[in-house]
């Protein structure tokens, strides 16, 4: 059908697609939140940094964009006809609440900044990443020995292996530079914004190119390091060396989460099947 699907500039898809980047990856972006909404003390050691100063967008920032934000809402909301049409598709019910009061698709403006924030600082590491030790900073320049006396001279040209102290402060997979941010969200941009129907598949590719970019650190903070050098004795000591101490419990999480949304889109399917009344005896059943 031609006709209902010509390509428009729809600017609003840049909005959606960061509430569906933060449901499924919420297990992924949760310490962000924890970090920029919760006090210090209640927040676990593992995940904890030492100032949310640096987490925080400024307002220079975040004013400007919401600003934007808003303006999209106002001038681009676009309601395709199929949008409210099918009750099969989960967007219906979504679009049905934002189109509930006219003000509450402007309410939706500060949920959109805020997964918008915490999916794009995703891609710059775990907020609780120390940064390296001077040495790792200022690695030896040529002409310097390293190590004892006679150990011989590094020249120039030659490549360093540091030695870094067990459990290092420093964890593996570092954050993505601005330019993998900046080349994401316009490719995302370009293959999205010419779509008047707002569907989850739109929004699958672009979400797996960011998933496949996110950093996975180990826990770096002094409780978890002194964890992860102790042997574990008891069944309880494994099992929290295994899914939080020694590993980046976000990856269970993830897996759990998967999950439960699998099965809970499979029962809706499967168990909660409804009819039309104009076409009555024909199932019909809840999908994406």
């Amino acid at each position: 059908d031609k006709e209902n699907h010509v390509a428009s500039i729809h600017l609003a898809q840049m909005l959606y697609i960061w509430p569906y980047i933060m449901f499924f990856s919420f297990p992924l972006l949760y310490p962000y939140i924890l970090q920029a909404f919760i006090p210090q003390k209640y927040i676990p050691s593992a995940i904890r940094s030492g100032s949310t100063r640096h987490l925080l967008p400024r307002l220079v920032v975040a004013i400007p964009v919401m600003i934007a934000m808003l303006l999209i809402v106002h001038f681009n909301t676009i309601v395709h006809p199929f949008t409210l049409a099918d009750n099969r598709h989960y967007t219906f019910y979504v679009f049905r609440l934002l189109l509930r009061h006219p003000s509450t698709k402007y309410l939706a403006v500060p949920i959109y900044f805020i997964c918008a924030w915490a999916a794009i600082t995703g891609l710059g590491g775990l907020p609780n990443v120390q940064p390296p030790t001077q040495q790792e900073a200022n690695p030896p320049q040529a002409g310097v020995r390293i190590g004892n006396p006679r150990q011989a001279e590094v020249r120039r040209g030659d490549r360093v292996r540091l030695p870094l102290a067990p459990y290092s402060s420093v964890t593996v997979g570092p954050g993505h530079r601005v330019s993998t941010a900046v080349i994401w969200l316009v490719a995302t941009t370009l293959s999205v914004v010419t779509a008047p129907l707002v569907e989850p598949r739109y929004f699958i590719i672009p979400w797996l190119i960011w998933r496949l970019h996110m950093p996975s650190p180990l826990p770096t903070g002094e409780e978890a390091a002194r964890e992860r050098r102790k042997p574990a004795r008891t069944r309880g000591a494994r099992l929290k060396a295994m899914f939080y101490a020694k590993h980046d419990h976000r990856l269970w999480l993830e897996t759990v989460w998967f999950l439960f949304v699998n099965w809970a889109v499979g029962y809706m399917f499967l168990y909660r099947g409804f009819e039309w009344p104009q076409e009555k005896g024909k199932v019909q059943r809840f999908m994406w």
